[in-house]
């Protein structure tokens, strides 16, 4: 019993760890700050964006975990009050709704698939629904992100610069290539993406960077028009086709050969002559071989097809006295 309550332990260890794991994997990757002409949101307004990317390749739920526009000292503010780091940031949360944001529980769309993206709307407007930020993005200034585990640990940050323009977005290079450097974002990592072109498009949602394949290039630039791939795809069709009608063919050839050699084989069964009776066989074997098969053929008798049995009318089943109801008695 003991041995089952340990595992039960540290099988729940190792599970918690696994999701604190993964949340640590969680980026800040695309921003856009002035939204006039980008994103709309379900309810077709526009606002400022802020897009997260999930590096792991497992399924990260980010219910419970803090947005923020000001770095907060959780550990040592919780230590103060002397509460614990998650009920710190709650209550801080419920006072200052413009500083931090807490993502709700029960909603399936915080949770984020391995390897893609989420996009929360820094609007103000948490009412519409769990991605939506207590708390607005303000144009022209150096704007800061924070990203919070439950328990206090900071996950990630960014920097936004204040000239950014208008429909522009500030994002990650590469999505989730991103480490803090001394408590502070790698500004190597980060650019202005304009949407000019294909390696400047904005990509709320999307990868940033297009993942490329070497050989669909290869295939781009030898056979722009496709009809290599359409010549070799055709021949490996007939040819297996071809294969197919030549082994059914041989098949049918060796059948046939087959049945042939059975039936060759085959002979009808001999009938056994009879022996001839030794002339010394003993006279009283004989005639009672003899009686044996007359008894065999000429078993039954010709019946002259009449009754020979006496028919008694007072048996039970034809008596009248029987068949009568008895009736009853007083």
């Amino acid at each position: 019993m003991k041995k089952g309550i340990i595992l039960t332990l540290l099988v729940a260890a190792f599970g918690l760890l696994a999701i604190a794991q993964g949340r640590m994997e969680l980026r800040f990757n695309e921003v856009m700050v002035q939204n006039d002409s980008n994103l709309v949101d379900q309810i077709g307004q526009r606002s400022a964006w802020v897009e997260v990317f999930n590096r792991s390749y497992g399924t990260v739920g980010m219910e419970q975990m803090f947005i923020s526009n000001q770095l907060i000292d959780a550990k040592g503010e919780a230590k103060k009050a002397n509460k614990k780091e998650k009920d710190y940031l709650s209550e801080y949360a419920a006072a200052h709704p413009d500083v931090l944001y807490e993502i709700p529980r029960g909603d399936v769309a915080t949770k984020v698939a391995p390897r893609t993206h989420i996009v929360f709307f820094a609007d103000g407007e948490s009412a519409q629904g769990a991605l939506h930020l207590t708390f607005k993005l303000n144009p022209g200034v150096e704007n800061n992100l924070y990203l919070y585990d439950v328990n206090g640990d900071l996950v990630d940050m960014m920097t936004i610069p204040a000239n950014l323009p208008a429909d522009q977005s500030f994002a990650l290079k590469s999505d989730g290539i991103s480490e803090m450097v001394d408590g502070k974002m790698d500004n190597n990592a980060w650019s202005v993406r304009t949407g000019a072109d294909d390696k400047t498009a904005i990509t709320p949602g999307k990868f940033n960077q297009r993942v490329v394949n070497e050989n669909i290039e290869k295939f781009a630039k030898h056979d722009p028009h496709g009809y290599i791939i359409a010549l070799v795809a055709m021949g490996i069709v007939f040819s297996t086709l071809l294969m197919l009608s030549i082994l059914f063919y041989l098949f049918g050839k060796a059948n046939k050969a087959a049945n042939k050699e059975e039936k060759a084989v085959a002979t009808p069964a001999q009938i056994a002559e009879p022996q001839p009776v030794a002339a010394d066989a003993n006279d009283e074997a004989m005639a009672a071989i003899c009686m044996a098969l007359y008894q065999h053929f000429n078993s039954h008798d010709e019946e002259s097809g009449v009754l020979t049995f006496d028919r008694n009318a007072n048996t039970a089943w034809s008596s009248k006295s029987h068949m009568m109801r008895e009736l009853p008695r007083k």
